[in-house]
């Protein structure tokens, strides 16, 4: 018997997190589940998505404890389409994104399509850059950033996480659009475009 089945619904989230965690999810009685296809893929979305709650559960909780957010946040839109905008020292709109066999601007430009490998790559450059250009981030949103250059520099490759697929990347992704757009907790705010 899981974890989980002993508590209540915002505390199986995170008991099932733990699961995970702790790899308690491949012990007897969790093997039948996890060979059907569908559940299994439905787990890790509920997973992914308990993940992304709970990091930003935690972010809030801790919002008001530390240090005060530095910096602004400006989205993808800002950093792939507004012109005359310079990307911040070391970052190149021509150098390749990992694997994907297309520079970093060819991406955010890309249309999504339904692909969490997009979705989470325009995410992941908008928040890169902005914290190139002085923006803080909380832990939560740093981890998400280091689970993804994990992930791209694996060689995951453009079209394999489509119809649903990669649940954990479209949580990844829903994180880092919240930090972009200056409402992730503890995070800094939008900046004010003049």
């Amino acid at each position: 018997m899981s974890f989980g089945a002993f508590f209540t619904p915002v505390a199986r989230r995170a008991a099932l997190l733990f699961e995970l965690l702790l790899g308690l999810a491949g012990f007897p009685g969790m093997a039948a589940a996890q060979a059907q296809g569908e559940v299994a893929m439905a787990k890790s979305a509920v997973l992914a998505d308990a993940c992304a709650q709970l990091v930003v559960q935690a972010e809030a909780d801790q919002a008001g404890c530390g240090c005060p957010p530095t910096g602004c946040v400006r989205t993808q839109g800002y950093w792939s389409n507004k012109p005359g905008v310079i990307w911040p020292s070391g970052f190149d709109r021509n150098a390749p994104f990992f694997s994907s066999g297309l520079s970093w601007q060819q991406v955010m430009d890309r249309p999504t399509r339904g692909d969490a490998y997009l979705f989470l790559a325009h995410q992941y450059v908008a928040a890169v850059l902005n914290r190139a250009a002085g923006a803080s981030a909380p832990s939560g949103v740093q981890s998400v950033v280091n689970g993804a250059t994990t992930w791209f520099n694996s060689g995951a490759t453009l079209g394999e996480c489509m119809a649903g697929g990669c649940p954990l990347q479209r949580a990844w992704a829903g994180v880092l659009d919240a930090y972009i757009n200056g409402i992730y907790p503890g995070a800094p705010k939008h900046c004010d475009e003049t």
